[in-house]
């Protein structure tokens, strides 16, 4: 017997799942110590209870992730139709430093997972897989070249990038925390004491404002209009042979209606967006981990979990020691490392759940929440697809 989850099933699901992983943080000690975010908490409790039950029984269990997919596009959305330019530009050195940071991680990481997978007699293109393909991208990124790679003679692809993925997602929003206290403590960082001139004065705090009808379907309008334009814009690229994920061309949509907004005195709820940001996010996410095949990563081949291995190792140290030192070593630089392995590993939504976990508990970080989203969702993706044609060109893919 199979039980699929799909549509108002699994939206219910997961906000279930939401709930139990904020009742355990709020009765653990250890959660709220390392910072683990509700939604891996719950979602990775879930899942290993879906799987233990699917192991004792004739149950089955199969998701269809179409909801989940579409919430990622609008967390993206949100994500877009925040980003001014002004605040862009208000970023500044650590933004720009920080982009030359990314692009030495993409690069090591790629390079981490093509000499692993030699090492292992393994296809190099599973070393890309592996790198910052399924890492840095995220699912949406491993079913996009997963898919590629399998029209080009690589079959099992787009599973072996799913899975490694998953595995990211899990070691992201677990690791990001644990990092980031660890740096708060050791160097005595306890939350900004002082302006931050990274960011104007409506950015820097929590806004509240009245929510009415009109405000709502105003955000909604936006929102949807960001995504259509963006997937029309996805639709087109391919048919150009340029391999992007769905949600870059969704977010450049945002940014560029967000801005033209500004140019003609339009003004979007920055509160309204940032509040459907973040359900859209805790969702993903908890959908993500609620359908984990946990059966499949436990018999995954050992060359995965070795290459697996060796990536975390490589980016906790990365981020340690370069991320946090050229990001400033103050308090914004220890959230900004833990956004940094959340997006490292498990992709944006990661690193910003890892974020909004950590400012939570220690305080705003406003230069944190606008450089993780720009450098880990655009900036990355755009040097990440760069980065790749790059690898592509080495004598072994050819």
């Amino acid at each position: 017997m199979t039980i699929t989850f799909a549509g108002i099933n699994l939206l219910l699901a997961s906000i279930v799942v939401l709930y139990i992983g904020h009742y355990l943080t709020r009765k653990s000690r250890f959660l709220q110590e390392y910072n683990i975010p509700a939604p891996v908490t719950g979602g990775l409790l879930s899942s290993v209870l879906l799987t233990l039950i699917a192991s004792k029984t004739s149950l089955s269990f199969h998701f269809d992730l179409e909801l989940r997919d579409l919430l990622l596009l609008m967390f993206f959305s949100t994500i877009g139709l925040n980003a001014r330019f002004s605040l862009l530009l208000s970023g500044g050195k650590t933004l720009t430093i920080l982009l030359f940071v990314m692009l030495a991680f993409l690069i090591l990481q790629n390079t981490t997972g093509v000499l692993f997978a030699l090492f292992l007699d393994q296809d190099p293109v599973n070393g890309l897989l592996a790198g910052s393909i399924a890492f840095a991208g995220g699912h949406g990124t491993a079913i996009t070249w997963g898919s590629y790679f399998e029209q080009n003679g690589h079959p099992g692809s787009q599973e072996f990038g799913l899975i490694a993925a998953t595995l990211g997602l899990i070691l992201g929003g677990t690791l990001g925390g644990p990092l980031a206290h660890n740096l708060i403590k050791q160097h005595a960082l306890y939350g900004n004491q002082h302006r931050t001139p990274y960011v104007i004065d409506s950015q820097s705090q929590k806004e509240y404002v009245p929510v009415d009808m009109t405000g709502i379907f105003r955000v909604l309008l936006e929102i949807s209009i960001t995504i259509s334009v963006g997937l029309y814009l996805h639709q087109w690229l391919e048919s150009q042979q340029i391999i992007l994920p769905e949600f870059l061309p969704v977010l450049l949509i945002g940014i560029i209606i967000a801005n033209l907004g500004t140019v003609y005195k339009h003004q979007s709820d920055t509160g309204l967006l940032s509040l459907w940001g973040d359900v859209s996010l805790e969702l993903f996410i908890a959908m993500s981990l609620l359908s984990l095949q946990l059966g499949l990563l436990a018999n995954t081949a050992s060359s995965l979990v070795i290459i697996t291995i060796a990536q975390t190792v490589i980016s906790v140290l990365f981020v340690y020691f370069i991320v946090f030192r050229f990001a400033g070593r103050d308090y914004d630089a220890a959230v900004i490392s833990s956004g940094f392995i959340g997006s490292g590993l498990g992709a944006t939504p990661v690193g910003m759940a890892n974020v909004e976990t950590i400012t939570s508990k220690f305080g705003p970080s406003p230069k944190a929440l606008l450089i993780i989203p720009l450098l880990g969702s655009f900036f990355t993706d755009v040097l990440n697809a760069l980065v790749l044609k790059g690898f592509l060109t080495l004598p072994f893919f050819q």
